[in-house]
């Protein structure tokens, strides 16, 4: 995402940057970084502005520096200073830091513009599995973080109804009288050995894209059942409600047009009874690489490409500037061959479809119990994750109140954050023990750091006021981080990468832990340096709890 933020710090020590460096013989479209300082005791913020110039300007860079500082307006800032081979550091003034937590700064974005985010895309008659809750999770996080800076986001869940995966469904339905994972599974694996029943699947689903009247009753049954266990999640996993149920078969009547583009466009052709594009021979660099997209398979059946193609076109139809998939990475290419149709056709821009792809979860020592094959199940999961919750709640808390409420919101705090700490490219390797370290960097530490904060203002029985009076470095640092968690939404979402502001609440943690251990706050003597820190706690408190609730998690004022 590349919007500004209105009054955030970041942008305005940049444009005062900018302005400064016109002054000293720059150009106002020269490209710098203002990033956070790597270490408190340098600064808030610093900036490589004298490295890039001097370049150009063929000067030392420690001289840029000063050039830049005596034409720099510095009203808001404490201390700006010369750093290391040509960067400046900017230390603000404490008011400015205050203010900034009192009103945070929101971006400046195209309220007009609307986004598409589908995640969560379950398919019918098939248990959920840890991949679901991957998808979900991040999706969820990205959603919260797009509505907390004003943007106009929506989501999908485009559930599987279609294909011919389908059609095994309903052979397995007319076989065996039901349907469920153990049933498909037989089949699939009878299908292996017994290559009729793969064809009479794939003529099952024929029927049914032909609207014939047993294998769509079949069919919507199997739907609608599926829909309801599905959405379960919402309140199992405390995810958003979904504003669009747009399944693969919401666009079986909009496939037809695409096709009628694509032949238009001479994109389509014949190959071996299939159609087909052959993204090798249209296009450019771009695509030689991608290889033959199937639109038609030889059966006549519809592919999952060609639902997408209708899925995008219809989206931007109805006023989406982005479409946002939450996919796991198995399906780059997939989107890489759906992105190149649609720009063929003249559909898409650059960076209105963006994959967010992530990686697979692993299991580290014993696997939890399935019900199929490998497939870690959703359900086991979130029942293991309550069961060992409640033991460690048993022993250190005993005669905690609404036990059965802290137990849950512990659980799914500790399995969203556990995946959203990760860069959700990077594979994960599953361990109980790092999910449920009440010590180390996991969701039940962040959630008893919010509690000990809610209890220290419980016991003082104020929130206190910011004064004027003399603070120590960790203070200040707090104060600092406080000040920024705006910032450090807008840029997990520049990315999509929900990590970085998980790790940006695991190290306010730690910080408030050191805080609260260096300074204390109910027994100080003096009035007014009680008021700021508890001033501090509050404003922390309520950072910290926006932070948890951006990642999906609830804080809990006791646990």
């Amino acid at each position: 995402m590349s919007d500004k933020f209105l009054n955030g710090m970041k942008e305005k020590i940049k444009q005062l940057l900018v302005d400064a460096g016109s002054k000293s013989g720059l150009t106002s479209d020269l490209v710098f970084d203002v990033g956070y300082s790597s270490d408190p005791k340098f600064g808030d913020y610093a900036s490589n502005i004298p490295l890039v110039g001097s370049k150009l300007l063929k000067i030392k860079p420690a001289d840029l520096a000063k050039k830049i500082i005596e034409n720099l307006d510095q009203t808001i800032f404490e201390t700006v200073e010369v750093a290391g081979p040509g960067f400046i550091n900017f230390t603000l003034k404490n008011e400015v830091l205050i203010q900034a937590i009192e009103k945070p700064p929101k971006p400046e974005i195209n309220k007009k513009e609307k986004i598409l985010l589908e995640y969560f895309q379950p398919n019918i008659a098939k248990p959920l599995h840890m991949g679901h809750l991957r998808t979900a999770i991040i999706g969820d996080v990205l959603k919260r973080m797009f509505l907390y800076l004003g943007y106009k986001v929506e989501s999908d869940t485009h559930m599987g109804d279609w294909g011919t995966q389908f059609g095994y469904l309903i052979l397995a339905y007319k076989k065996y009288g039901e349907v469920n994972d153990k049933l498909y599974a037989q089949l699939n694996s009878e299908a292996e050995n017994d290559k009729s029943i793969h064809e009479q699947a794939k003529q099952e689903f024929v029927k049914l894209e032909k609207h014939d009247t047993e294998n769509r009753k079949i069919w919507q049954n199997l739907v609608d059942e599926s829909k309801k266990q599905f959405l379960q999640i919402n309140e199992t996993l405390d995810i958003l409600p979904f504003d669009h149920h747009w399944p693969e078969s919401f666009y079986e009547d909009k496939m037809p047009v695409v096709l009628q583009e694509l032949k238009k466009k001479k994109l389509l052709v014949e190959s071996q009874g299939a159609q087909i594009v052959n993204l090798s021979a249209v296009g450019g660099e771009d695509t030689k690489n991608l290889g033959i997209a199937v639109i038609i398979k030889s059966d006549g059946g519809t592919t999952y490409l060609l639902r997408d193609l209708a899925t995008f076109i219809f989206g931007k139809k109805q006023g989406f500037a982005k479409h946002l998939y939450v996919v796991d990475n198995r399906q780059s290419h997939h989107y890489k061959q759906l992105f190149a149709i649609l720009k063929t056709l003249g559909e898409i821009k650059e960076g209105e479809g963006v994959h967010i792809d992530y990686g697979f979860i692993s299991f580290k020592g014993e696997v939890l119990s399935t019900r199929k094959g490998n497939m870690v199940l959703a359900e086991d999961v979130l029942a293991e994750a309550n069961k060992r919750v409640a033991k460690i709640i048993a022993e250190k808390n005993p005669d905690l109140k609404n036990k059965e409420k802290v137990i849950h919101a512990v659980s799914v705090g500790a399995l969203k954050y556990f995946d959203l700490s990760r860069n959700r490219h990077s594979d994960i390797e599953f361990d109980w023990d790092k999910v449920l370290d009440f010590e180390g960097d996991s969701g039940p530490y962040l959630q008893y750091a919010y509690a000990r904060l809610s209890s220290i203002l419980r016991k003082a029985g104020l929130d206190g006021k910011f004064t004027d009076v003399a603070i120590s470095a960790t203070e200040r640092e707090v104060l600092f981080k406080s000040s920024i968690l705006a910032e450090v939404v807008q840029e997990s979402l520049k990315d999509y990468l929900p990590n970085i502001l998980a790790n940006y609440l695991f190290n306010f943690a730690t910080l408030l832990n050191k805080f609260y251990h260096e300074s204390p706050v109910t027994q100080e003597k003096d009035e007014k340096v009680k008021d700021f820190r508890l001033a501090l706690i509050s404003s922390a408190k309520n950072v910290l709890g926006q932070g948890l609730k951006l990642l999906g998690i609830e804080p809990l004022d006791e646990m």
